[in-house]
């Protein structure tokens, strides 16, 4: 059958007011229980999490949420967009946004190590990080090799968000491209260098290629980012290429968020296959207004998501050529109105290309329920509280459209992030 590229545009529209859900009361008391004290928590990448000097140290997240929405949010099935096609989470059922415990060690001035796990929402406890680190410093630059499972460095803006982010929702390109939280195991090489007013980052990988949009069996995906800060600017990139060799997209939706791809067998049951090389991009710029000379208190910033994807889709009904390429990105401005108050805006928009050519097309695009495709948007306006230095509190309100499916939510949060330092 003939190809089938489709696009379409929702309008965007105001938000509805919040109003507080009681789960938050109940799920408050897990906050108490992680309340030691501790200074507020740095949960960043690989090279910024350990002990400045030989020593141990735990750390501690946890963020709690209240979702007030007519119906579920349509960002999370994201219907009409190559994924694992699991229903996602309800969030107005789900109090736990996301928890998270981690030991970091320091050895020397070389080695150290890290452990973490975590759990978002109703998801099974897992493993977010398990690695072990060499570094060499130099006179103006560093060197790391870090081995075991990992966050891949992605820069301040894309490395943030969607994780114990200002915001609460995942930013819709994220959720399109690495299913809304890439962790992997591999190796990471990692160069930081100050040359002056400009400091360098750059990070070359090898991951093992199982996490989204990868899968259980294919080939090790490289990877490759590349960043810089001078003045008021911070400018990343980011390239990785993965070859799975059957990953799964559930034709039924099973209840709940999924991190692994449904399995492709030989009877391929209630699933569709993509064998392929899929290819992610990313990019992301900031402003920081603090640091001008009239010192703004305004910091604006804009990123954005692409995979691109060539390869076959299979399933019962029959084998298909696919090309697909999803584009998505957003634009976020945050106004320090007070030092202990801000208001964000954050507004969002999802995009894709899907060309199916071959026996059992049309079968094979409900199944995966691309014949559902709209572009998506979201906006979002927040006011932020640092009630101390290890809690905020955040008031959201929004609006999201895909799938010809659009839904008012406003939500209330509490972010929890804590530091002690173990030994010396």
């Amino acid at each position: 059958m003939s190809s089938s590229p489709i696009r379409h545009c929702p309008t965007l529209s105001l938000t509805r007011q919040l109003r507080v859900h009681e789960r938050l009361r109940a799920a408050a008391v897990m906050v108490g229980g992680l309340c030691l004290s501790a200074t507020v928590w740095a949960h960043g990448e690989a090279d910024d999490v350990l002990p400045a000097e030989a020593g141990v140290s735990v750390d501690a997240a946890i963020a709690l949420r209240t979702l007030r929405a007519d119906q579920p949010l349509p960002s999370e099935p994201l219907n009409g967009y190559l994924l694992l096609g699991d229903a996602g989470h309800d969030l107005r059922k789900e109090p736990l946004e996301h928890a998270a415990l981690g030991l970091s060690a320091r050895f020397n001035d070389t080695w150290g190590a890290r452990l973490a796990v975590g759990q978002h929402a109703s998801d099974d406890v897992h493993v977010e990080a398990a690695w072990l680190q060499a570094r060499h410093d130099g006179d103006d630059a560093a060197w790391l090799l870090t081995f075991g499972r990992q966050r891949p460095a992605l820069g301040p803006v894309l490395g943030a968000a969607g994780h114990l982010d200002r915001f609460g929702p995942v930013p819709l390109a994220q959720r399109m491209a690495v299913n809304g939280d890439w962790v992997d195991d591999g190796a990471q090489l990692s160069w930081r260098a100050d040359r002056g007013a400009r400091q360098w980052r750059a990070d070359l990988a090898l991951w093992r290629g199982q996490a989204f949009p990868g899968a259980q069996h294919g080939a090790v995906a490289p990877g490759l980012h590349l960043g810089l800060d001078q003045g008021l600017w911070s400018i990343d990139g980011l390239w990785a290429q993965f070859r799975p060799d059957g990953r799964g997209s559930a034709i039924q939706p099973a209840l709940g968020h999924s991190h692994n791809a449904p399995i492709c067998d030989s009877a391929l049951r209630e699933v569709v296959c993509f064998r392929g090389r899929s290819d992610v991009l990313a990019a992301s710029v900031r402003w920081q207004g603090a640091q001008s000379a009239q010192a703004w208190p305004i910091t604006l910033s804009a990123a954005g998501w692409i995979r691109s994807e060539t390869g076959t889709l299979e399933s019962v009904n029959g084998l298909v050529d696919y090309r697909g390429r999803s584009t998505g990105g957003w634009l976020e401005a945050l106004w320090q109105i007070h030092p202990r108050w801000e208001l964000g805006w954050r507004g969002e928009r999802l995009m894709a290309d899907h060309a199916i050519d071959g026996a059992g097309a049309s079968l094979i695009m409900a199944e995966t329920r691309l014949n559902v495709y709209q572009s998506a948007t979201r906006q979002t306006l927040m006011l932020g509280m640092r009630a101390s230095e290890q809690v905020d509190v955040r008031v959201e309100a929004g609006r999201e459209s895909a799938a010809g499916v659009s839904v008012n939510f406003a939500a209330l949060r509490v972010l929890v992030k804590l530091q002690a330092l173990l030994s010396p």
